[in-house]
């Protein structure tokens, strides 16, 4: 061997990572290997040209290649060289690579920090001979062989102290004893195999490297991730194989109520000491003790806001994401009870309740005062009724105690409850002025004693003159020391702080739900995540508009909506780049960006949230000026309204009195929804776009057709776009401006009338009158009977800037079934049954900037907190920057008709394609009778998206030789 040992690097390596993988019930953890993921690319990066040096006197080098340097030893063990080495930041690699040749498999296995708690891989890489940068000599072919008595490894690692005891704290003899089991750092103790061939293994030792135990088979293991896992390597059938353990857990049992501060401090200390498994049913217990009596005061209530915490941050240590919803609504609960509840930290009502039990001891004290100057002026005196001066004695007395109690019934008006700090602010001047008015009235009735002075200083009438004298100063000087105490305290200030905390609060604990759902993969794993976490957002979305912070709530209700819309989207944008270092997908909402995308907005918006019986509303005006309306409503009623408008919009047939029941719904529905919003807040201009962001059932509404209070469709009014969240428009606007711009007028490529129908009847009225369509265009390709096939769409999706849909859809309307089954129905062809469904729908490549879905509930679905899933959702993943979609069955000729008028306002008269179907929809509902009024004959059409990209020009009308309509 030569002087310098061996030194090696690494080719390109194989890793597979351990994860562990929670039940629904939030049970143990179930560990599993899985191929890393984009946001694991980083790990590639860190083995690519790993550089290993094992030096003659057993010590070992790595560099990662990023550059990280580790440092450890080297042994003989078993015909294989063991390596074990550690980062300065805790990261360790520890392998097997075979002895006697330094050409080999690298066997090792990695830990060190990931998103969200710690990384455990194994990885597999060919190692061959490498001229190190300080060595000027070929490396040996094999390491200097150790004596037969294996020389004893380095020193471990430190242990990592365990959780100390904070000074002067009380705790029983019960806690101490869980404290002193619980403080371990090393492989001492129980452990239970989680992924492997181990079963269990006890360790004695307290080392922090175990070897050839008999359960291992000769392999290695030390700690991983904190001192609750630890990972190793085991022979197995196909070679090495990884080894996960997880810690036993504790029996804790004996614990009172009285436990409960020191069982938090003790889970909060173990959390700090990243030892998660053991710190979570620590707090667990702490929190079960807690819920056996409410709050005690604002302490406890902190106290139990920073348990809540603890126990989410434990929960995302283990990957326990089934536990987050209920421990997040118990954080929401607990920060509302701090911020408005009985018990909250409120110094505005401390010191009001100081100001007002001081002013009513004062006047309980001249009320009394003018009592006994009342007695004092009716008793005999030298042959008459009271002494001189009694009457002006009990009048300043009796004036008074009529001044203080009239301030006190006017300081209990004052409304304690935290409307915020201008409404703090306000109540405070007035108090203050009621207080100097009842100082000036104490202090007018003081002088004018003192100028009268008793009437005889010797007499008997001296002492309840000075008396009464004396009371009053004191209650001069009692108001203006109350006067000075309010102002000390400030409480405009302290209600400004208590709002900043709860709104600071209330984004820190929402970003947790936003890391749990960018640490999912499954686009239904996100889906699900966030309505779980549903009854979170709407407790925060309350609170902070209770608290008057109506921006910080629409940036929470942006939190809850259309997150994995939005990672699909910024997914698509960014397909053709490489993936950067961590996590894919769309970035987290603020209210910063919120504003700042409000103010970049070409459109006002309207953003709905419902949250049990409370509606919601945010009005955004073009610009960013946010005005929020909330109202108490009966959601029963809503949803009933909701579902029988789509009742009665399928009914085949109407008559007189389904048309009166369609005007009563759309009429509620407007009252409800529309009639609300304030005047001057939205554009007068009716075609000027409006963007509506429904909530829950408010995306089965046909917002174009709710009646107003004037009795008019909202289409007559306003140019509606629908969005499920404005989260969406960065990646949809980057789309609309970034992306090509047609050099000419739009060009059409149509999909219509596929035959032979796998489902419905077919369309030949359409296929006939299709030319009122095509006449508008320059350019157009049409595509009817079996040329309409899913074949045909793969061929023509990358041309043209307009696709059009003239066939049968169906949507999949709840989760019970499956929402991405929804589908196109198109021509059959080799191959393919001619559904299209859904989940097909973002492979087709499709380059047009507006699509035209033309046929039945293109626009329905299953509706969740992430939107609509189902063809539209599918459609502008896509690409398109635009959707034309319906909620409901629509007509044929109704809906040719409607196109036709679309299309003319749109390439004919120059209007924006959300305008052009205004006109559209409003000429519709001026050309039915008053009498016949059928809205559900347009008002299904909804504009999807943002806009086009394509220019609104006025191209040659090309001869129409089929007619019109």
């Amino acid at each position: 061997m030569a002087a310098d040992g061996w030194s090696l690097i690494g080719h390109t390596p194989t890793i597979t990572l351990a994860e562990p993988a929670r039940a629904p019930d939030g049970g143990p953890p179930d560990w599993r290997e899985v191929v890393p993921r984009s946001r694991d690319s980083f790990l590639t990066r860190l083995f690519t040209g790993l550089e290993l040096r094992l030096r003659p006197d057993g010590s070992a080098e790595a560099r990662l290649g990023t550059g990280t340097p580790l440092a450890g030893t080297w042994r003989s063990q078993s015909g294989h060289v063991l390596v074990t080495t550690q980062a300065g930041d805790g990261s360790t690699l520890d392998g097997l690579v075979p002895a006697g040749d330094a050409r080999g498999e690298f066997d090792a296995v990695y830990t060190g920090r990931g998103r969200v708690g710690g990384v455990i891989a194994h990885v597999r890489q060919s190692l061959v001979p490498h001229q190190g940068p300080s060595s000027g000599q070929e490396p040996a072919q094999e390491p200097v062989q150790e004596p037969a008595q294996e020389s004893q490894p380095g020193p471990p690692p430190e242990p990592q102290p365990g959780p100390p005891v904070p000074a002067g704290m009380d705790e029983s003899a019960a806690v101490r004893e869980l404290r002193t089991r619980l403080n371990r750092a090393s492989l001492r103790g129980r452990w239970l195999g989680a992924l492997g061939p181990v079963e269990s293994l006890v360790v004695t030792e307290a080392e922090g490297l175990v070897e050839r135990g008999q359960a291992l088979g000769g392999g290695f293991l030390r700690l991983a991730r904190g001192t609750d896992v630890a990972a190793g390597l085991a022979p197995g059938p196909g070679g090495w194989t990884l080894v996960v353990l997880v810690r036993a857990p504790e029996t804790l049992t004996g614990f009172a109520v009285e436990d409960r501060p020191a069982l938090r401090r003790l889970g909060a200390d173990l959390l700090t000491a990243g030892r998660h498994a053991q710190a979570a049913p620590v707090l667990d217990l702490a929190a079960e003790l807690y819920g056996h009596d409410p709050p005690r005061g604002a302490a406890e209530l902190i106290d139990r806001l920073g348990l809540s915490d603890a126990r989410i941050r434990c929960a995302f240590a283990e990957s326990a994401y089934a536990r987050l919803p209920g421990l997040l609504v118990t954080a929401a609960e607990s920060r509302r009870e701090l911020t408005l509840g009985p018990r909250a930290f409120n110094p505005w009502l401390d010191a009001l309740r100081f100001v007002r039990s001081s002013a009513e001891a004062l006047n309980e004290t001249l009320v009394r005062l003018a009592d006994l100057t009342d007695a004092h002026r009716r008793r005999p005196w030298r042959g008459r009724t009271g002494p001189p001066g009694a009457d002006a004695l009990h009048a300043a007395a009796e004036a008074s105690a009529a001044a203080t109690g009239s301030m006190c019934a006017a300081l209990r008006e004052i409304g304690s409850h935290l409307d915020g700090p201008e409404a703090v602010e306000a109540s405070s001047e007035h108090a203050d002025r009621l207080l100097a008015r009842g100082q000036e009235t104490l202090g007018a009735a003081a002088r004018r004693l003192a100028s009268a002075g008793p009437p005889d200083p010797g007499a008997e009438a001296a002492t309840p003159h000075e008396t009464v004298t004396l009371a009053i100063r004191d209650g001069v000087e009692t108001l203006a020391l109350l006067r000075a105490h309010m102002r000390r305290s400030d409480p405009a200030s302290a209600a400004r702080f208590v709002r900043e905390q709860a709104r600071q609060a209330s984004h820190i604990t929402a970003g947790y739900v936003e890391t749990w759902r960018a640490l999912l993969d499954d686009a239904w794993e996100k889906i699900l995540s966030t309505d779980m976490a549903l009854p979170f957002y709407e407790r925060m979305v309350t609170l902070l508009l209770d608290l008057d912070l109506p921006e910080d709530a629409l940036a929470v209700s942006e939190m809850s909506r259309a997150r994995a819309f939005a990672d699909a989207l910024h997914a698509a944008g960014e397909a053709d780049e490489e993936p950067s270092r961590g996590l894919i997908g769309a970035g987290p909402v603020d209210r910063t960006a919120l504003l700042g995308l409000l103010t970049s907005h070409e459109s006002a918006v309207v953003e709905y949230f419902l949250s049990g019986d409370l509606l919601a509303i945010w009005v955004c005006s073009r610009g960013g000026q946010v005005t929020s309306v909330t109202r108490r409503i009966d959601r029963a009623r809503l949803a009933e309204d909701v579902a029988e408008f789509g009742r009665l919009a399928r009914t085949p047939r109407h008559d007189a009195g389904s048309r009166t029941a369609t005007a009563g719904v759309l009429s509620r529905l407007g009252a409800v929804l529309w009639d609300v919003i304030p005047d001057g807040l939205l554009p007068a201009d009716p075609d000027e776009p409006v963007t509506v962001v429904p909530h829950a059932e408010l995306f089965r509404v046909p917002f174009s057709a709710l009646i107003d209070g004037s009795g008019s469709y909202l289409v007559e009014r306003h140019a509606i776009r629908v969005l499920p969240a404005l989260a969406l428009t960065p990646d949809l606007t980057s789309d609309l401006t970034s992306g090509p711009v047609p050099g000419g007028p739009p060009t059409l490529v149509a999909l219509v009338n596929p035959s032979p129908m796998a489902e419905g009847e077919s369309l030949d009225w359409t296929e006939r009158r299709f030319g009122a369509i095509t006449s508008m265009y320059g350019e157009h390709v049409l595509h009817t009977g079996p040329a309409a096939s899913v074949a045909t769409l793969r061929e023509v999706a990358g041309q043209g800037t307009v696709l059009y849909f003239g066939t049968h859809a169906r949507a999949v309307p709840d989760l019970r079934g499956d929402p991405l089954a929804s589908h196109l129905v198109l021509a059959p062809s080799a191959g393919h049954d001619g559904i299209l469904h859904a989940r097909d729908v973002p492979a087709l490549g499709i380059t047009a900037d507006l699509v035209i879905l033309a046929a039945c509930e293109t626009g329905a679905g299953a509706v969740t907190a992430d939107g609509v899933i189902g063809l539209s959702r599918a459609f502008l993943t896509a690409g398109p920057t635009g959707l034309i979609t319906t909620l409901y069955p629509v007509g044929e000729r109704a809906s040719l008709e409607l196109m036709a008028d679309f299309h003319e306002s749109w390439l004919l008269d120059g209007r924006e394609p959300v305008s052009a179907l205004r006109h559209a929809q409003a000429r519709a509902a001026s050309s039915q009778r008053a009498s016949a009024r059928e809205p559900h004959l347009w008002a299904a059409f909804t504009f999807f998206g943002l806009g086009s990209r394509t220019p609104a020009g006025v191209p040659i009308r090309t001869p129409n030789t089929e007619g019109t309509p």
